[in-house]
C-alpha cells in the first residue's frame, strides 16, 4: 500500500478548517483528523522503522527506516500540538488576544503546514521535497506572525526571507545535481529520483555534487538554523504561538536537516568516501553549539533560550553525524530524544505565558508558588535537556563524546565547555523564574494553577525521554538504530 494514502486525512483536515464557520467545528475536525492522520501515519511507518518490512519506492514516494521514524515523531508532536493548540489558542480567543478569523487561519495552517513536513519525509522527487520544505516556509510564516503585532510580523519576514532564500540556494543544488546527472547519462525520468540517485551517484561528475551538495547544505541548513545561517531561528520560535514553537524545534529543524542528509549520502557514495561532507557536518555543528553557549549567557527571555537551545541541539546531531557511523547512531539517538524534551519545554513555556503573560525572565517571580505543575515539569524538562541522567539525551550525548574523544581530543573538550556553559545558563534561567522572590513585596494577582491537559502531555513526554534513555542501552535498540543509520551513512 502507497505511502499517498496518508496525506488523505490532513488534506481533509485543511479543507474542514477553512470551510469552518464555527469555532466547535474546527476544534472537532481538528481533533478528530489529527488524531487520525497521525495514529495511521504511526500504524503504517512503525513496520518500517522496526526492520518488519522493507522500505517502499515508487515514482513519488519513498519510505525506508530513517523517513518512516521522521513520520512517527511528526504525528506525535502534531497529535500533542493539536491538543494542546484546543487549550492555548481556545484561551487566546476567549481572552480576544485573536479574532475568529485568526483563529481559523491558525487551525488551517497548521494543518497545511504539517502536510508539508511529512512531504518532505515521504517523497522520492527531490523537486516535490525542495516544493514541499518552501511551503513549510510559507504556511508557517503566517503562523509566526499570527498576532499581527510589529515584533512578531518582523520575526516573520526574517523567517520567510532568510528561510526562502536559503530553500532558492537549496533549489540551485538540485538542479545542478540533475544536470550532472543528465551529463552522465541518467535517464531524464530519473534525474529527480532520489532512490535513484542513491543507487547510481557515481554517474555524476565530482565536480558537479561538490558545488551542488555546498548550495544544498547552505541553502537547507539555513532551515536546519545553522550557524551562521541561524538568525531567523530565535525570532521566530520565541514569537510564535508556543504550539507552533514547539513543532518548529521538535520536528521542522530534524525535517531540514532530514533533506540534507538524502543528498549527503548521495554525495558520499559518489565519492566512495564520507570525510569531505563529514569535515562540513563537523565544522557546522561545532559552531552552532559554540555561538548558542555564547548566546545562552545572555538570554532574559524564556522563550529565546529554549530557541538557542535548539541550535545548540543541532549543532550536537551535526557534529555527531560527521565523526563516524556510530556518531551518526549517537545522533539519531539525540534527535529523538531531543523532539520529545524540547516540544515538553515550549509547551510548557505556553503555561507561563498563559498564567504570566510575559516572556521576560526577570517579571516571573515565585513560579513554584503560583504555577506548581508547571514549575516542576519546566524544571524537570530543563534536566532532560541539559543531558543529566537519565535523561535519554545524557546516553546520546556520551555515545558522542566516546567516539569524539578518540578522534578529535581537544575539539571535545571545547564542545564539552561550551555544553556546560549552556547547562549553567539554562538552570540559572530556570531557577530564577522557579525560586526567586519579588523583593518590592508587590502581592501579584493571580490565581495558583491547576493541572490540565498541557500538564499530562508533558509528563508524558518526559516519561518517554526517561523509557529511551533505557531503551537506548538494549540490543534491539542497537539493531534498529543501526537499520536507521545506514539509510544516510555510507
Amino acid at each position: 500500500m502507497s505511502p499517498n494514502i496518508l496525506i488523505i486525512p490532513f488534506t481533509l483536515a485543511f479543507i474542514f478548517s477553512v470551510a469552518a464557520r464555527k469555532e466547535k467545528t474546527i476544534q472537532i475536525s481538528s481533533l478528530f483528523f489529527s488524531l487520525l492522520g497521525g495514529l495511521a501515519v504511526i500504524f503504517y511507518a512503525a513496520p518500517f522503522v522496526f526492520h518488519f518490512q522493507n522500505k517502499w519506492i515508487d515514482s513519488w514516494f519513498m519510505m525506508d527506516s530513517f523517513s518512516a521514524l521522521l513520520a512517527i515523531l511528526i504525528s506525535i508532536i502534531y497529535i500533542f500540538s493539536i491538543i494542546i493548540s484546543l487549550r492555548y489558542i481556545g484561551h487566546e480567543y476567549e481572552e480576544k488576544i485573536i479574532t475568529f478569523s485568526q483563529y481559523k487561519m491558525y487551525f488551517s495552517l497548521f494543518q497545511a503546514f504539517v502536510l508539508c513536513m511529512l512531504m518532505v519525509v515521504l517523497t522520492n522527487n527531490s523537486l516535490v521535497l525542495w516544493l514541499t520544505l518552501e511551503g513549510t516556509t510559507l504556511f508557517s510564516t503566517f503562523l509566526v506572525g499570527l498576532y499581527l503585532k510589529k515584533t512578531s510580523m518582523e520575526a516573520a519576514w526574517k523567517y520567510m526571507i532568510l528561510c526562502s532564500t536559503g530553500i532558492s540556494l537549496g533549489l540551485l543544488g538540485i538542479l545542478l545535481l540533475s544536470y550532472g546527472a543528465h551529463i552522465g547519462g541518467v535517464a531524464d525520468g530519473n534525474i529527480f529520483s532520489l532512490s535513484y540517485l542513491m543507487e547510481n551517484s557515481q554517474l555524476i561528475p565530482e565536480n558537479i555534487i561538490k558545488l551542488a551538495f555546498i548550495f544544498i547544505f547552505i541553502g537547507f541548513g539555513t532551515k536546519v538554523g545553522l550557524v551562521p545561517m541561524h538568525t531567523w531561528l530565535p525570532d521566530a520560535h520565541s514569537k510564535a504561538p508556543s504550539p507552533i514553537s514547539a513543532i518548529f524545534s521538535a520536528v521542522l529543524l530534524n525535517v531540514a536537516l532530514y533533506a540534507i542528509l538524502r543528498f549527503k549520502f548521495i554525495a558520499d557514495s559518489a565519492f566512495l568516501d564520507s570525510s569531505w561532507t563529514n569535515s562540513l557536518f563537523l565544522i557546522f555543528g561545532f559552531l552552532s553549539v559554540i555561538l548558542s553557549a555564547l548566546m545562552m549567557l545572555i538570554q532574559s527571555n524564556y522563550k529565546r533560550m529554549l530557541a538557542y537551545s535548539s541550535i545548540e541541539h543541532m549543532g550536537i546531531i551535526l557534529f555527531s553525524i560527521g565523526l563516524s557511523p556510530l556518531g551518526a547512531a549517537a545522533a539519531v539517538m539525540h534527535m529523538i530524544g531531543h523532539t520529545f524534551a524540547k516540544s515538553a519545554l515550549f509547551f510548557g513555556a505556553g503555561e507561563i505565558l498563559i498564567q504570566w503573560k510575559t516572556t521576560k525572565v526577570p517579571k516571573i517571580k515565585n513560579m513554584l508558588h503560583y504555577s506548581r505543575y508547571t514549575s516542576m515539569l519546566f524544571m524537570a524538562g530543563i534536566v532532560a535537556i541539559i543531558a543529566i541522567p537519565p535523561s535519554a539525551l545524557f546516553v546520546s550525548e556520551y555515545s558522542m563524546f566516546a567516539q569524539s574523544i578518540a578522534l578529535h581530543p581537544i575539539v571535545s573538550i571545547f564542545f564539552f565547555i561550551a555544553l556546560s556553559i549552556i547547562a549553567y545558563a539554562m538552570l540559572a534561567v530556570t531557577i530564577e523564574m522557579i525560586f526567586s522572590v519579588d523583593e518590592s513585596g508587590k502581592r501579584i494577582d493571580m490565581k495558583k494553577e491547576r493541572w490540565n491537559i498541557t500538564h499530562s502531555i508533558i509528563a508524558i513526554e518526559l516519561a518517554l525521554v526517561v523509557f529511551l534513555a533505557w531503551w537506548f542501552t538494549t540490543l534491539g535498540a542497537g539493531r534498529i538504530i543501526n537499520h536507521i543509520v545506514e539509510t544516510f551513512i555510507y
